[in-house]
């Protein structure tokens, strides 16, 4: 997964590495981990809660983009 931020450098954000995903008050919540330079390992890079139905359609198109990518 990348992870497009538009801020200057050193502030761009890379590549996530590790994904996390749990339920927050009745929605789903995505965490991802940026593993570079600049940030702890364990630091909370990106967070986004969104409602079960569009956590849904995230997870079938990326299982979509998945099967698609090489290797």
């Amino acid at each position: 997964m990348v992870v497009d931020f538009k801020g200057s450098p050193p502030h761009d954000l890379g590549t996530a590495e590790l994904a996390t995903i749990q339920t927050v008050d009745g929605n789903i919540e995505l965490t991802l981990h940026i593993l570079d330079d600049w940030h702890r390992p364990t630091a909370q890079i990106v967070r986004v809660q969104m409602a079960p139905a569009l956590a849904r359609s995230l997870a079938e198109r990326l299982g979509i983009a998945g099967a698609a990518a090489p290797g």
